[in-house]
C-alpha cells in the first residue's frame, strides 16, 4: 500500500465510579485512551508547514514544549495550570496538518425525542478555520457550516443562502455548540482563577476553575478536570455568569494521531434539562492536506448540491 505506515493501537480503559447514568448510550461512561497512529498526508493544498498570522499568543507552540511541570501536582500554581490546559489544547489540535474526520451525532431530547445525524469536517486549525457538510439524514443532505477568518455562516442548499450564526449558537437544537468543533483553545479563551486537585473516578486529577476573557466563547466560566499522568481532560462543567451549571462535558475516548491526541467521543450533558444530551464520535480521521478552496463559500455552494 503506496505511503501507507504501520498501524499500532494500544487501549488504556479504566472506569469512571458513580451515579452517571446515560441512558441514551446505555452504559456507564468509560475513560479510556487508545493510540493509534495514523497514514502520513499527503495530496496537494494548503495543509501544514509553519504557522504565520494566525492570532495565536507569541511562542504558543514552543513555550508548550519546554515547559517543565511540577512532579507533585499539589505544588501546581496557577500559571502551571494554564500550561497544562495549553498541552491539552495543542495535543487535541493539528497545527502542523489539515484534519479532515467523519462525525456522528446521536441526541435526546424531551421535546424531539432521539435523532441522530451525520457530518464531514475539514479543519485548518493553524487559521481557526472549518467546514461541515451534513451527510445524514438524507432530508439534511448537504447543509454545512463555514468558518473563516473569523466569520462563521451555516448555509441551506434549498434556498440557497448563507446565515451568519456564532460559536455560541448550538448545533441543530443539541446540547452541541458550533465551538465544540472547531480547535481547542481554552488556554487563549480564558484566565486561571483557582485551583485544587482530586480524583475523578480512578484518576488523580487537577481541577481548575477558569474565567472567559472574551464574549465569544458560549460559556463564561468552566470548571476543567484534567489528568495528572497523561495530561488528558476528563470533564468540563461549563457555567453561566451567575454560576448556574449549563452543561458537562466528558471526553471518554482518545486517539493519538502523530502528535496529536484527539478526544474521539465527546458527550455532552444538559446542566437544566438532565434528559437532554448528545453524543459526538469522531471517525475516519485523516491528516491529508485540503486545498485552500475548501475553506470558502463558493466550495460550500458547490459542494452542497
Amino acid at each position: 500500500m503506496n505511503g501507507a505506515r504501520a498501524v499500532t493501537t494500544k487501549f488504556v480503559h479504566a472506569k469512571l465510579t458513580g451515579k452517571l447514568s446515560l441512558v441514551l448510550f446505555g452504559l456507564v461512561l468509560v475513560f479510556s485512551a487508545r493510540a493509534q497512529s495514523a497514514p502520513a498526508g499527503g495530496g496537494h493544498g494548503g495543509g501544514g508547514g509553519p504557522m504565520g498570522g494566525i492570532g495565536l499568543p507569541l511562542n504558543f507552540l514552543q513555550a508548550d514544549k519546554d515547559y517543565k511541570f511540577p512532579d507533585d501536582i499539589a505544588k501546581y500554581s496557577a500559571n502551571d495550570f494554564l500550561m497544562l490546559v495549553r498541552r491539552t489544547d495543542i495535543r487535541s489540535s493539528f497545527y502542523n496538518s489539515d484534519m479532515s474526520a467523519t462525525i456522528s451525532m446521536v441526541s435526546v431530547s424531551p421535546v424531539r425525542g432521539t435523532f441522530a445525524n451525520k457530518q464531514q469536517i475539514y479543519r485548518r486549525d493553524k487559521d481557526d478555520a472549518f467546514l461541515m457538510i451534513m451527510v445524514e439524514p438524507e432530508s439534511r443532505k448537504g447543509q454545512g457550516m463555514l468558518r473563516v477568518d473569523n466569520n462563521m455562516w451555516r448555509y441551506d442548499p434549498t434556498s440557497r443562502k448563507f446565515t451568519h450564526t456564532t460559536l455560541k449558537d448550538t448545533y441543530e437544537n443539541s446540547t452541541v455548540t458550533n465551538n465544540d468543533f472547531r480547535r481547542w483553545q481554552r488556554s487563549i479563551d480564558y484566565s486561571v482563577v483557582s485551583i485544587t486537585t482530586g480524583t475523578l473516578g480512578n484518576y488523580k486529577v487537577i481541577i481548575g476553575e477558569l474565567k472567559a476573557n472574551n464574549d465569544e466563547v458560549p460559556f463564561p466560566y468552566i470548571k476543567m478536570y484534567i489528568e495528572a499522568d497523561r495530561k488528558i481532560v476528563l470533564k468540563v462543567e461549563e457555567y453561566s455568569l451567575s454560576m448556574k451549571l449549563l452543561r458537562t462535558a466528558y471526553y471518554t475516548q482518545y486517539v493519538q494521531i502523530g502528535d496529536s491526541l484527539i478526544p474521539t467521543v465527546q458527550i455532552f450533558q444538559d446542566g437544566l434539562i438532565p434528559e437532554k444530551r448528545s453524543q459526538v464520535t469522531y471517525t475516519d480521521i485523516s491528516t491529508k492536506s485540503l486545498p485552500d478552496y475548501y475553506f470558502t463559500k463558493e466550495y460550500l455552494e458547490r459542494v452542497s448540491q
